[in-house]
C-alpha cells in the first residue's frame, strides 16, 4: 500500500497582535504552515505583513497571542543579511553554505593518504567508506553543479564567479543572497516581495523552483501571476486580522467574493433584529407594566456578538470621462530606429502601433525598454533612423510616485484647482468615481494613503481627456487592491497606451501588442503575454517534433533493431570491464574521488545494459514467432 509524505508542522500562529502607539495594527492572527506549503501572504500596504515576518523571525516582539516554531525546522528569510562576507568572491560566498562538506573531503583525502600506505587497514577502510557515504549525503559529487546552476539562472555569468562581492550593485548583492538562501535549502522559505530587482525569466525559472521546492515556503508579494503559479495557499491581512482561503489565486478571489455576499447578508439580519429590539425598546422603555421586557431586550442587544459591516470584495472606480474615437489607423511607426545615451544601445527597431492598440515593451533590465519610451516621448533624441506619428498627440504620463500632486492641498482643492471651472458638484462627481467620498475630499494629500494618492493622480490624469498613455512601470511597489484599480482604469481606456512593465498579470490584462528586447534584438508581437508565451512553446515543440521525426523517417526492421542493440551491448560490456578495470589500478586506488565516480559510472551502465538486453531477448521472441 502507497504511503503519502507524512506532513510536518513547521509553524503555527495563534491570536497574535501587534500594537504600535496604543493603536492595533493588526490581532486575531492565526494560521498554520506545514511542510511543503507554498502560501502567499497579502493584503493592502500598511497592514503589517512585513511586521508580521519579523515577529515570526523574532526581530520583533509579540504583544499577544503564541508563534510556535518546530525546533527542527531550519527557516531562511531572503535579505542581505544572508551574505557572510562581502569580502569573498561570488564562487567562494556559495561555498560557504558547504563548509562541512568541504571539511568531510579534506578528511577523505588525509584518509587516502594513509591508505596508500596501509592499503589493507580494515579500520581505516571502514572509516573511508562511512565518511565517503556521508560525502555524498552531504551533496560532495553535485555542490559545484548546483552551485554554478543556481548562479546562472540568477544570472550571473561564469567570468563573475571570482569577482569580489563588494563589486556588485545592490540589486545583484540581493540576487547573490537570494541564490545562496536556495542552496541552504531551508525547511521553511520566507521571501518579502522576492520578485523585485528580477526579469521576467528569472521570474519564470523561480516560479517553478519554488513550486517544485521541497520545503515550505511563505511570501509576501503583490505579483498576482507569481502567486497565482506557486501559491495554493492565501493568508490575506484584512479589517486588523487574518483570514485563510485554500486553492490558487483565481479561487481566492471567489471564495472572498461569497464571504462578503454572506458576511453581508448576517450583518443586515442582525441590523434588521437590532432595529426591531430597539422599537420595542424605545415604545415601552417608560411604561411601568412592560419596563423589564424592554429591559431584557436591551441585555439582549448587549449580549449579542456584533458583526461589523463587510467592506467590498473589490471597489470599481467609473470610467466615464475619456470620450476620444477610436481608430483602426497607424498612428506610429518606427524605422531602422536606433536608440541610446553616448552610444547606441538599441539598432534596428521596427515597428508599428493603431489606434487601439496597447503596446507592452517588456525584456530583461538594462536592455533599453525605458529609453525607447523616452524617445517615443520626444525626450531623448534618437541615433538613426525616424519615430513617425499620425499627428501631435495629447499625452498623459502616469505617475505613480505621485510627484506632481501638491501635498499641502487637500483633495478637492487639489481637483478644482487643476479645473477651476468646475462646480462642487461637478468635482464632487468625478471624485466619486475614483472612491473619494464625502469627507475624503476635505483630507489634506499629505495624509491620504499610497493607494489613494495613486487614485488622485489618476482621477487628474483622466480628467485631462489624453488622447495617448505612456506608463513606465505603473504598478510597481503598489499592493494588489491599487493595481486591481488602476488595471481596471487603463483597460477602460479606450485611446492607444504605450507601457513599460515587469507585471506579467497586468501585461496580460492590458496589453494588446508585445515589443519584446532581448539579447540586443526585438521582436515584435501581437497578443497578451500568455499568447506568445504559447506561441513560443508551441515552436519549442515543433523543432523537438521536426528533430525526432527526422530520426525516425528511415524505416526500421526488427532485424536492424536486433544488429543495433547487439553491437550497443557488445559495446557497453567492454566498456564496463574497462571501467572495472581502471578501478583496481594502482595508481587510482587511493583516488576516492575517481573510485566513486568510476563506480556510479559503472552502476548506470549495468543497468543500461540490463534494459537493452530485455529489449533484445523481447525481440529475438517476436522475430521466432513471426518467422513460424
Amino acid at each position: 500500500m502507497h504511503q503519502g509524505v507524512k506532513t510536518m508542522n513547521i509553524l503555527t500562529l495563534h491570536n497574535v497582535k501587534k500594537e504600535f502607539n496604543a493603536e492595533v495594527l493588526f490581532r486575531d492572527i492565526s494560521f498554520d504552515i506545514n511542510s511543503n506549503e507554498k502560501i502567499a501572504l497579502i493584503g493592502k500596504n500598511g497592514t503589517g505583513k512585513s511586521t508580521l515576518l519579523k515577529m515570526i523571525l523574532n526581530d520583533l516582539p509579540i504583544d499577544e497571542g503564541t508563534i510556535n516554531i518546530n525546533n527542527k525546522s531550519k527557516i531562511g528569510y531572503l535579505s542581505q543579511t544572508v551574505i557572510t562576507n562581502t569580502s569573498n568572491s561570488l564562487k567562494d560566498e556559495m561555498l560557504e553554505v558547504y563548509k562541512e562538506t568541504l571539511r568531510t573531503k579534506e578528511n577523505l583525502k588525509k584518509l587516502a593518504k594513509k591508505l596508500k600506505t596501509d592499503p589493507n587497514n580494515e579500520q581505516l577502510l571502514n572509516q573511508y567508506a562511512n565518511l565517503e557515504h556521508n560525502f555524498s549525503i552531504q551533496g560532495g559529487y553535485e555542490y559545484h553543479y548546483k552551485i554554478e546552476t543556481i548562479l546562472t539562472k540568477f544570472g550571473f555569468s561564469k567570468d563573475m564567479f571570482k569577482r569580489p562581492i563588494t563589486t556588485f550593485s545592490g540589486g545583484e548583492k540581493t540576487r547573490i543572497a537570494f541564490a545562496k538562501l536556495l542552496l541552504i535549502n531551508p525547511d521553511l522559505l520566507i521571501l518579502d516581495e522576492p520578485t523585485n530587482h528580477l526579469d521576467i525569466e528569472i521570474i519564470e525559472w523561480l516560479e517553478d523552483y519554488l513550486s517544485n521546492y521541497n520545503g515550505a515556503v511563505l511570501l509576501v508579494t503583490h505579483d498576482k501571476y507569481f502567486i497565482s503559479k506557486v501559491c495554493r495557499k492565501i493568508i490575506e491581512i484584512d479589517q486588523r486580522t487574518s483570514q485563510v482561503y485554500h486553492g490558487t489565486f483565481k479561487d481566492y478571489e471567489e471564495e472572498k467574493r461569497k464571504r462578503y455576499e454572506l458576511l453581508l447578508k448576517q450583518y443586515k439580519h442582525q441590523q434588521k433584529e437590532i432595529a426591531h429590539l430597539q422599537s420595542f425598546i424605545d415604545r415601552f422603555r417608560y411604561n411601568a407594566k412592560r419596563a423589564s421586557i424592554a429591559k431584557d431586550r436591551q441585555k439582549k442587544i448587549d449580549r449579542m456578538d456584533k458583526i461589523d459591516r463587510p467592506t467590498q470584495t473589490k471597489r470599481h472606480v467609473k470610467m466615464t470621462m475619456q470620450d476620444g474615437k477610436l481608430t483602426d489607423d497607424v498612428i506610429l511607426t518606427a524605422k531602422n530606429v536606433s536608440i541610446g545615451y553616448d552610444e547606441p544601445l538599441l539598432s534596428n527597431i521596427n515597428f508599428s502601433m493603431r489606434g487601439f492598440d496597447k503596446l507592452a515593451i517588456i525584456g530583461p533590465n538594462g536592455t533599453g525598454k525605458t529609453t525607447l519610451l523616452k524617445v517615443i516621448e520626444g525626450k531623448l533624441p534618437i541615433f538613426n533612423g525616424k519615430i513617425n506619428f499620425l499627428k501631435e498627440f495629447k499625452i498623459g504620463y502616469f505617475d505613480q510616485n505621485q510627484s506632481t500632486l501638491n501635498y499641502h492641498k487637500t483633495v478637492f482643492e487639489e481637483i478644482h484647482d487643476y479645473h477651476p471651472t468646475f462646480t462642487i458638484e461637478d468635482v464632487r462627481g468625478h471624485a466619486a468615481r475614483f472612491l473619494f467620498y464625502g469627507e475624503d475630499l476635505d483630507k489634506k494629500i499629505s495624509i491620504l494613503s499610497g493607494g489613494e494618492k495613486v487614485r488622485l493622480v489618476l482621477l487628474l490624469l483622466m480628467l485631462n481627456q489624453p488622447e495617448l498613455l505612456v506608463l513606465d512601470e505603473p504598478t510597481n511597489h503598489l499592493d494588489i487592491e491599487t493595481k486591481s484599480i488602476i488595471e481596471d482604469v487603463f483597460e477602460a481606456f479606450n485611446g492607444p497606451i504605450i507601457f513599460v512593465s515587469h507585471d506579467r498579470y497586468f501585461i496580460n490584462k492590458i496589453g494588446t501588442k508585445l515589443l519584446y528586447i532581448h539579447n540586443d534584438k526585438m521582436t515584435e508581437f501581437e497578443g497578451s503575454y500568455d499568447d506568445y508565451r504559447d506561441k513560443l512553446l508551441i515552436e519549442k515543440n515543433r523543432k523537438k517534433r521536426k528533430k525526432s521525426s527526422k530520426k525516425s523517417n528511415k524505416k526500421v526492421t526488427t532485424k536492424d533493431k536486433i544488429k543495433v542493440l547487439e553491437s550497443s551491448i557488445t559495446v557497453l560490456e567492454k566498456e564496463i570491464e574497462t571501467l572495472k578495470e581502471s578501478t583496481y589500478k594502482e595508481e587510482n586506488i587511493d583516488d576516492y574521488d575517481f573510485i566513486h565516480k568510476t563506480n556510479k559510472k559503472i552502476e548506470q551502465l549495468t543497468k543500461e545494459l540490463v534494459r537493452k538486453e530485455e529489449t533484445y531477448f523481447a525481440l529475438l521472441e517476436t522475430q521466432e514467432e513471426v518467422s513460424t
